[in-house]
């Protein structure tokens, strides 16, 4: 039997597992035609082995007879010939079941059929990250490293939207996509990142070109024959804004969820990356805490702070007299929008 693993199943499985893309796990094209959902006995053994038993598995079918909904199975209808290496395949532990999962590129089209573009964006940039969830982690998430590489890029998204004939899902991932960030090394980085780079259309605060954890070269003394010696330190979240005369302003923020049970050790370190970080000529450097994340108007404030370090006009920028009531309720809306994408995705994300 073979039965495909997609949607939000997918994601889940590819963001709690390290890159399944090694040795002789290479993707492969197949057809969806034949494809199958398990007897509940063996979604049941499924779930386990896959790690996902706290959620329903999705599947992908080509037969609208062959589809069937339960508390622990969801079935999604696909009669379209999708791209080649659109799936890759993954032990179940179920005996006589030939498993595949969507493949991350196919996992954003898939997701962007039941999210709103912020969620799409959100997931897209977990896709692209460089972590990996891990309940057995203190922080819940850990780095991935060595051959435990990234999932996709936001190249091979484009790529694969490209090649891909139009499906439900894929219009909203084409809207998404240009916001997406690779990079990231946590979920909270990445809700970050949304809250201060998105449009403010989208409730962003739109400070700039937004990068994540970006190599920055610093000033660390002087070698004995006089030359400069660096270094190399990756912030968070970059934000560069370039001015009407050419220059760049930089501004960087560095989320740090333990920084209340730092040692003293901890805090000298910290205390100073950040000096190292002020020898970088035009850079602005924020530190934001765990309690700092969930107080709304101290992350507005610190949006505010920044975008007059970077030499922007102040936000939210709205046409018409201040005192007009028609500018003041578009302000109002826009501020709405900007606390929506806090609450969503800073506040109520506990990583």
């Amino acid at each position: 039997m073979k039965c495909i693993l997609s949607h939000t199943a997918a994601y889940i499985w590819l963001m709690r597992h390290a890159c399944p893309e090694l040795g002789a796990r290479a993707r492969c094209r197949i057809d969806c035609s034949d494809a199958a959902i398990p007897r509940d006995a063996d979604v049941h053994r499924m779930r386990w082995f896959l790690d996902l038993e706290d959620i329903p598995l999705d599947f992908l079918v080509g037969d609208r007879s062959t589809r069937r909904q339960s508390r622990a199975v969801r079935s999604h209808l696909c009669m379209l010939q999708l791209p080649a290496r659109s799936f890759i395949p993954i032990a179940c532990g179920v005996d006589g079941i030939d498993l595949y999962c969507s493949c991350p590129e196919l996992c954003f089209v898939e997701l962007c059929q039941q999210e709103d573009v912020l969620d799409a964006i959100y997931r897209g940039m977990a896709l692209c990250s460089e972590y990996r969830l891990d309940s057995v982690a203190a922080s819940g998430v850990i780095h991935r490293e060595g051959n435990d590489h990234r999932l996709t890029t936001t190249q091979r998204l484009e790529r694969y939207l490209t090649a891909m004939p139009p499906m439900p899902g894929s219009k909203l991932a084409r809207r998404a996509l240009p916001y997406v960030l690779e990079r990231s090394r946590s979920p909270k980085e990445s809700a970050i990142a949304m809250f201060y780079g998105l449009p403010q259309r989208l409730g962003g605060m739109a400070l700039g070109a937004m990068s994540m954890n970006p190599k920055l070269t610093i000033f660390s003394g002087r070698n004995p024959d006089g030359s400069s010696r660096t270094s190399e330190r990756y912030p968070d979240v970059l934000a560069v804004a370039t001015l009407p005369n050419g220059s760049k302003r930089m501004v960087a923020f560095d989320y740090d969820s333990h920084a209340e049970h730092q040692s003293n050790w901890k805090v000298l370190m910290d205390s100073r990356r950040r000096n190292e970080l002020a020898t970088v000529e035009s850079l602005t450097h924020y530190a934001i805490r765990k309690e700092d994340a969930h107080d709304y108007e101290y992350m507005a404030l610190l949006g505010d702070r920044a975008r007059k370090a970077l030499g922007l006009r102040p936000w939210p920028h709205v046409r018409g007299l201040p005192s007009n009531e028609d500018t003041m309720l578009k302000a109002h809306r826009l501020d709405m929008l900007r606390f929506d994408l806090w609450d969503r995705f800073i506040r109520s994300n506990p990583i």
